[in-house]
């Protein structure tokens, strides 16, 4: 009753990490800012990898529930860890974390989405607190005050919440 199609997935993984991958050489290579574009490119990596054993190895064109709810915290993680690279909640894709627990609102049970709002959650609070600075050119710096610092993560649980709860 609770799966994912497993091409479509497949598919919505592809768009992220080509998404990412341009957003790492743009910054690298284009706009030419420093930051920690090897790590970055790793983790995506690692993320393809996991998108090409999905489509190879996993036989069934529907996941589970379970295996949707691993495969999905992977998600969160992976792009946690790429924001924890890159600015952390001053990163303005931060907003796109909260796409794993939304997507699983359609299809999955309602206590995997729970917990994927608690993984997320988890990670935007650490995030917001630990985390390198956001790529800038040269000694232009980015810096929010504190009060907006903690309004990003609220904000953004707060939606999560409200989209979880509608999907």
């Amino acid at each position: 009753l609770y799966s994912l199609n497993k091409s479509t997935y497949v598919n919505l993984r592809w768009i992220a990490y080509i998404g990412q991958t341009s957003a790492i050489l743009i910054v690298q290579f284009f706009l030419k800012y420093n930051f920690n574009y090897f790590f970055c490119i790793l983790i995506v990596l690692l993320g393809i990898l996991t998108n090409l054993f999905l489509h190879f190895k996993t036989k069934n064109n529907q996941l589970n529930n379970n295996l949707s709810t691993i495969y999905l915290s992977f998600d969160i993680f992976q792009i946690g860890a790429l924001f924890f690279l890159t600015g952390g909640i001053t990163n303005p894709f931060i907003f796109l974390i909260i796409i794993p627990a939304v997507f699983s609102s359609q299809y999955l049970h309602f206590l995997s989405s729970a917990l994927l709002v608690i993984i997320i959650t988890t990670v935007l609070l650490f995030i917001s607190f630990f985390y390198y600075d956001l790529p800038h050119p040269g000694e232009l710096h980015f810096h929010a005050p504190n009060y907006y610092l903690y309004a990003i993560p609220l904000s953004i649980i707060i939606g999560l919440f409200f989209l979880v709860y509608f999907g």
